[in-house]
């Protein structure tokens, strides 16, 4: 490969990958407005409701754990198409189904496709594209994936309005359709020679933990600490623990938690986990507090949200090339620090904040978090051996995944309701939003602190 020139073919390989990663967080974030109208549907509470999101983002969090393995044993085109038979079957049975728990599993089911789509987005980039390319084509990939979040609550609000909840999965189809077709002729189907076999006891060991941990989280619910939830803390906190270990050990890892004595890849990991918790946070949060409190509907709800995702989504190949140019430390500073400047004012304005406001003040949020998000995870892969940029590129995605999930269980935790009447829902939702934002706030102020020894610990330019 001439190593200043990306083949069309890498390209198009990139874009089928990307455009299924983007139907499953379509799914995902176009969800999140539907939510008052399926409690009053199917007659479930919020946080029973909110396992939609949060048990996707597990599962999708679990299956990107996997990801160095099947791309050791598999083509990538053999990985595209397990993604992409999941995600169909999965969106044909949200489509038909009858019940709040067929219609969770259905979501289960598309996680598992976008858990094998996501990461090999970055699996043909890291492989393919040049060093000197590298921040380019992270940016034109997180580009085509960060439309989904963008368009999300808009598609999930129109259709949701205009069409019924069941039309966001019918319409998916066709598009997953387009992204087979090129995804068929353009991808690698050449079969990697490893015998590299599946560490069962270490990925059994992993997903106690993250279970037990979200499970922990959502317990919280009850207002009190209780023994299920003390107890699912320390099932979480020891199966962590040996997990390391067994990795450690064992000569068939999972992935090679060797990466982990880079302090700076620790801190740059840190930094993106903490952007991607709070977004989510705000994205769940957010159209809840506009339906429940300012009385509007899910198709207002939803535009609320599309100029700042469009907007951030546009400037992502600009953060990449930003990246190439300047390196890590200023756009992580200028991201960091935009960020908690935003996050202060929105915290101020949160108790009262209107549509308007609501509007404006995303579009800023997006753009600086969004920047710090965007280069964290490319300033982290460029800590380590090229060999291992696929484990670190499932490390990163799995954390993305399932700090979302964390994210979105707190926002619910924040935002629950006991009233029984309208007036009494939009106050105490109300008051959970700003208490969110607050609490966000203060998290993006501690997040300075990993900026800093980033900075200090760093190794690559």
């Amino acid at each position: 490969m001439n190593e200043e020139k990306v083949s069309s073919r890498v390209i198009w390989s990139i874009v089928a990958a990307a455009i299924l990663g983007f139907s499953g967080i379509l799914t995902e974030t176009s969800m999140n407005v539907t939510f008052p109208e399926l409690i009053q549907q199917f007659h479930q509470s919020m946080g029973t409701v909110q396992w939609l999101t949060t048990a996707y983002l597990l599962v999708v969090a679990l299956l990107m754990l996997t990801s160095a393995h099947f791309n050791a044993i598999l083509s990538k085109r053999q990985t595209y198409m397990i993604g992409w038979i999941a995600f169909v079957v999965g969106d044909i049975i949200a489509i038909i189904a009858p019940s709040f728990w067929l219609l969770l599993f259905g979501r289960l089911i598309m996680a598992v496709g976008t858990g094998f789509a996501l990461p090999l987005v970055f699996n043909v980039i890291f492989t393919s594209v040049p060093m000197s390319q590298l921040g380019k084509y992270m940016g034109f990939g997180t580009l085509i994936i960060s439309l989904a979040p963008a368009l999300g609550p808009v598609y999930g609000g129109v259709v949701t309005y205009t069409l019924g909840w069941r039309a966001i999965f019918m319409i998916i189809l066709p598009v997953t359709i387009i992204s087979l077709l090129i995804g068929w002729f353009n991808l690698d189907n050449q079969k990697p020679t490893s015998k590299n076999k599946f560490a069962y006891g270490q990925f059994i060991l992993i997903g106690i933990s993250l279970v037990s941990a979200i499970l922990a989280l959502g317990q919280l619910e009850s207002g009190r600490l209780t023994a299920a939830i003390i107890i699912l803390a320390l099932v979480a906190i020891v199966a962590m623990i040996g997990f390391i270990q067994a990795a450690k050990r064992s000569t068939n890892q999972l992935i090679d938690v060797s990466v982990f004595r880079s302090k700076a890849l620790v801190m740059a990991l840190l930094i993106y986990a903490t952007s991607q918790a709070i977004n989510l946070a705000v994205n769940f949060a957010l159209p809840q507090y506009s339906q429940l409190t300012l009385g509007t509907t899910t198709m207002v709800a939803g535009f609320i949200l599309m100029p700042g995702s469009l907007l951030g989504s546009a400037v992502a190949p600009v953060y990449g090339s930003m990246y190439d140019r300047l390196e890590a430390n200023k756009p992580l500073t200028w991201g960091s620090l935009g960020f908690l400047v935003v996050m202060i004012i929105f915290s101020v304005m949160a108790p009262n904040i209107a549509t308007i406001g609501l509007t404006v003040v995303y579009v800023v949020f997006t753009l600086a978090r969004n920047l710090t998000f965007s280069v964290a995870m490319t300033a982290g892969v460029a800590e380590v051996k090229p060999q291992q940029s696929g484990d670190v590129n499932a490390i990163f995605n799995t954390v993305q995944q399932f700090i979302g999930a964390v994210g979105t269980t707190v926002a619910a935790l924040f935002i629950q309701t006991s009233g029984t009447t309208q007036a009494a829902i939009a106050t105490q939702t109300a008051t959970g939003f700003s208490h969110l934002i607050w609490f966000s706030t203060v998290i993006v102020a501690i997040s300075l602190i990993w900026l800093v020894i980033y900075m200090k610990t760093k190794t690559a330019k």
